[in-house]
């Protein structure tokens, strides 16, 4: 398995060189953010058992920080995301606490965090003196980065293209690195049985937070960057739609490794691009393959593989 993450890698490296289209490039952009989101959403919901619909709301909610911080207030890019960081990681404590203490889970759980994205996306839509309502907020700047051979503006496909990839490694490596430490083992037996883990020590509440504050950090990491590619943010970044996207990419992956999200959403974000669908027709799509994957291999694609593997 390493070694095919490892060659998938260098391909991913390689590839630019060798792409010419610059549409090409956008699907691939956005596939690695959509990748991002469903690597940290599924140390929530893989990992720790925990179907939050509060990823989307962490994503969208960043992506407004940041962008109101640059354009309005002038602040420097690379400074306003930990700021975005700390008002996401700040949000899901408070979702969170909310919902451990009453120790909701599944469906409930689904619901109440929900019924929390649903409120945020309706203040961004609504409080038009900050955000600009249904409007947006349009981003002209672009980021740049200083490099010994000069500062690295973030203006082309190209550039982008190694930024999402890094970004995308980077979340990979925090989240592989949350999971094969004592943390995971934690979430681990909270997955299997919460009680179970209470009866021998854990904290359930303190581990149960934590993974739920890391999986909407790194979604808020995501959306620092979005905007500021896609050239504005808007309220549908906060939106319902978007979360069942993630758990759409998950799904279809698999939901027992990391790898697996990352190729539930290339292809989710590629396929409709390779088939020209509509935005309607996508979500159809996206309804399609949950029902398939639920009915046919639960497991997803990975688990498929896995199966099929130990059965040779």
């Amino acid at each position: 398995m390493r070694l095919a993450i490892l060659g998938g890698l260098l391909v991913a490296l390689l590839a630019p060189w060798f792409v010419t289209s610059d549409s090409t490039l956008a699907i691939a952009i956005y596939g690695f953010m959509a990748a991002s989101l469903a690597v940290s959403f599924n140390l929530i919901f893989g990992f720790t058992g925990q179907l939050s619909m509060f990823h989307a709301a962490s994503f969208g909610v960043s992506a407004y920080v940041v962008t109101i911080l640059v354009t309005t207030f002038g602040w420097n890019f690379w400074l306003a995301i930990p700021c975005a960081l700390v008002v996401v990681v700040v949000l899901s404590l408070v979702v969170g606490t909310i919902c451990f203490r009453f120790k909701l889970k599944e469906f409930y759980f689904a619901v109440v965090t929900m019924a929390f994205s649903e409120v945020l996306r309706l203040i961004t839509l609504n409080w038009n003196s900050v955000t600009n309502g249904s409007l947006g907020i349009t981003v002209v700047d672009k980021p740049s980065l200083w490099t010994p051979w000069g500062s690295v503006v973030f203006s082309s496909g190209f550039s982008w293209y190694y930024v999402t990839l890094a970004l995308l490694v980077v979340i990979y490596i925090i989240c592989h690195r949350v999971l094969h430490s004592w943390i995971g083992q934690c979430l681990a037996a909270i997955r299997l049985n919460d009680q179970l883990g209470e009866t021998l020590g854990i904290n359930v509440f303190k581990y149960k937070l934590v993974s739920f504050a890391i999986g909407s950090a790194l979604a808020g990491l995501v959306g620092a960057f979005y905007g500021f590619y896609a050239g504005f943010v808007e309220p549908h970044y906060l939106s319902i739609t978007l979360g069942l996207d993630i758990v759409a990419m998950v799904l279809l992956g698999g939901i027992n490794s990391l790898i697996g999200p990352v190729i539930g959403a290339l292809l989710l974000t590629a396929l409709p691009h390779m088939i020209e669908l509509s935005a309607e027709l996508r979500i159809a799509l996206y309804g399609a393959i949950l029902i398939f994957v639920i009915l046919v291999m639960p497991k997803g694609i990975m688990g498929l593989l896995s199966s099929r593997k130990n059965a040779a």
